[in-house]
């Protein structure tokens, strides 16, 4: 852990309070540069233009707003005035908020990752004026960054044609790294093997991946989850709760305020970075909920209304919108985890005795601070029943007392300076709360997160959705920047979840305007690839797809997905067969590694098994409860289709896989055999 001094505002130069060029930005990250005394400017042709001018080469550095190592580097040395003063000197310096700008960062991610094998942010990228790297890496102490620096402009000076061949060859390694080769449709027998090669990858003992750091993957999980619904094999299941449980009860989950953090930097769960995202609860919540459903586990139950409850409370807007903004920082009051951590004696002073007891037991608390200079970060190494045992505690007084203790130690977190908030709305961010909600809805049987659901699509529609074009960001009632792949795949998904609740036509309706309109955006027909950026968009030095699963879902494979569903739902083969083409440039590397294909994976489910097509018929006599929707499609995996049919005959239900429907059924019960029979994998 870090620690450094609340900063103080840089300036251009020491006898002057003027800021630099991006006081003009709307991005919180690049607001927080904006008194440094680097003579920073926003991404756009004039700071090109300059470089070209005066033949200098270009950094590109990017972060974002709540990333614990961006503020550690820029007080180290973007707010020193001796490192500012080389930089100046010697390069035109662009800063980049990667969640605005995610095709900028992609792109020169690759190259730090070919130039290092490793990334991260802050991302440090020394290019040519044209543009094309020839340097990266992430962060770097002031010393060895003056000296970067320096060696760079006289390489440049010096032997320019040596930068020059050495950017080529990177940029070919990055189109060669971005090249894929087709394969064919996936068996029944390689759909198996996806979990039995994904398994080697995965912690037994502690859940998750099996290294450190770890992330959560939620989609990873979602795909874990189907698989053992198709195949009702014992290790899916034994591990997907492994994981469920120990990532709620290790430190990367906050037990006061609810909502994770974005990973843990051990192999335990144990100690995060303590950045909160937007991105990760949202998905996270969908994948609790629906496990809760699955399980009726109450501790799953508690999480989904838990990290919703956090949203709310910290992740709001505050112009009394529907929408949510981006992060919270890992840092308060100039230290990593000030705002959650606690020393031995605040507890004691905080706590009686007796709740003092329970805490320590509950918490895994130590006299010596269990984590670094004598903090305490609250975990829960034990199950509750263990932890009655161990204070001899009957489970109402525990319940009482742990509920007691709870409260009075995030009153006094309230006392102190919170940590800094982004809050600038991201489209494909809050389409996947959006669905987080409409899941949340479905899965726990609550009208009000359907309300919330709804009410946050309607807010993201009328904001985002401008004259056929979609935009990414929002803040001060400022709409700015064409949206990306994701965006448009992420908010077509969530219209579709969100009809499941709803039973309006009219999200499906806006689901299909998103997917046609990202078609002809996206859809390149020499490398039958959705590239992330659209034809109209601005003109990098590489024009990339965005294939591969991570922390959230390949946009290719989400909006190949939607291609397929609303296939169905439309009616439209042209869709469908879309999606067959998509999932054809993966196939081969999806078998391979499964582990960063997983959305793909699932997809491969649904196109090799056929789909499952669930229609309720209901007349004005006689509908379908939400309850009683939910005890069918509880069992299926999450690829299946859940339509809503008005009728003039008694209520029923009609399911189809592939092109043939089943004969109408009339009970849940008749339905669910059909439907587990129509998509098992295992014959």
């Amino acid at each position: 852990m870090s620690h450094r001094p609340t900063q103080n505002p840089g300036n251009l130069n020491q006898d002057s309070n003027e800021p630099n060029r991006l006081i003009l930005s709307n991005s919180p990250y690049l607001l927080q540069h904006a008194y440094n005394p680097v003579d920073w400017q926003e991404w756009g042709d004039a700071a090109w233009a300059q470089a070209t001018a005066e033949n200098k080469l270009v950094l590109v550095s990017i972060g974002y707003s709540t990333c614990h190592w961006c503020h550690v580097m820029e007080h180290e040395s973007f707010e020193d005035y001796e490192t500012a003063e080389i930089m100046n000197q010697h390069l035109v310096s662009i800063k980049v908020d990667r969640e605005e700008r995610p095709d900028i960062d992609m792109i020169y991610m690759d190259a730090c990752q070919i130039m290092t094998g490793r990334g991260g942010w802050p991302l440090n990228v020394v290019c040519l004026p044209n543009m094309q790297p020839i340097y990266a890496g992430t962060y770097f102490p002031k010393e060895q960054w003056q000296q970067v620096i320096l060696q760079l402009a006289d390489v440049y000076k010096t032997e320019p044609e040596k930068a020059v061949d050495y950017a080529q060859r990177i940029q070919e390694k990055i189109q060669q790294i971005n090249r894929w080769e087709q394969g064919d449709r996936i068996t029944r027998a390689q759909l198996m093997g996806l979990f039995e090669t994904l398994a080697e990858q995965l912690d037994w003992q502690e859940g998750g991946p099996n290294r450190a750091p770890k992330f959560p993957l939620p989609g990873q999980y979602e795909f874990i989850l189907d698989h053992h619904l198709l195949t009702e094999g014992e290790a899916a299941k034994d591990y997907l709760h492994l994981s469920l449980l120990k990532m709620s009860h290790g430190g990367i989950y906050d037990t006061l305020r609810g909502g994770f953090c974005r990973y843990s930097t051990d192999a335990l769960w144990f100690a995060p970075h303590f950045e909160k995202m937007l991105y990760d609860n949202a998905q996270l919540i969908s994948l609790y909920a629906r496990a809760f459903a699955w399980s009726d586990a109450p501790l799953y139950k508690t999480i989904v209304e838990e990290c919703l409850n956090f949203c709310d409370n910290e992740l709001r807007l505050s112009d009394g919108s529907a929408g949510f903004g981006s992060a919270l920082d890992a840092d308060s009051e100039g230290m990593e985890g000030k705002y959650y951590v606690f020393t031995q004696q605040e507890l004691e002073t905080l706590l009686s005795e007796e709740d003092m007891a329970l805490a320590t037991v509950q918490f895994g608390l130590k006299a010596e601070g269990n984590w670094e200079h004598g903090y305490n970060i609250l975990h829960q190494p034990l199950a509750p029943l263990q932890v009655m045992e161990a204070t001899g505690l009957a489970a109402g007084d525990y319940l009482e007392r742990l509920k007691r203790i709870k409260a009075t130690l995030k009153r006094y977190q309230d006392s102190r300076i919170r940590p800094g908030f982004d809050d600038k709305a991201i489209g494909s961010w809050n389409a996947l709360q959006i669905k987080a909600m409409a899941d949340a809805s479905f899965y726990l049987q609550s009208e009000n997160f359907a309300q919330a659901a709804a009410a946050a699509a309607a807010w993201a529609w009328d904001t985002f959705w401008k004259t056929d074009t979609l935009y990414r960001i929002h803040r001060k009632g400022k709409t700015q920047i064409h949206g990306f792949l994701e965006d448009y795949a992420y908010f077509c998904d969530a219209l579709i979840a969100l009809y499941r609740v709803s039973r309006k036509a009219e999200h499906l309706d806006q689901a299909e305007i998103l997917l046609t309109r990202a078609v002809e955006l996206f859809y390149d027909p020499s490398t039958q690839q959705l590239s992330f950026t659209p034809k109209n968009g601005e003109a990098l030095f590489f024009r990339k797809s965005d294939l591969n699963d991570d922390v959230t879902p390949s946009p290719n494979a989400v909006l190949a997905m939607c291609l397929y569903q609303l296939g169905q739902y439309r009616h439209k083969t042209e869709y469908t067969e879309l999606s067959h083409t998509l999932i054809a440039q993966v196939s081969k590397t999806m078998i391979q590694s499964p582990g960063w294909y997983f959305h793909w994976c699932r997809l491969a489910q649904a196109q090799t098994l056929g789909g499952c097509h669930v229609t309720f018929y209901e007349n004005e006599q006689g509908g379908w409860t939400s309850s009683e929707v939910l005890a069918l499609m509880k069992h299926l995996p999450s690829w299946a289709l859940v339509e809503y049919e008005k009728t003039s005959k008694p209520r029923h239900i009609v399911i189809c896989s592939g092109q043939h429907c089943m004969p109408a059924v009339e009970t849940i019960d008749q339905a669910l055999e059909i439907a587990l029979d129509s998509c098992r994998l295992i014959e």
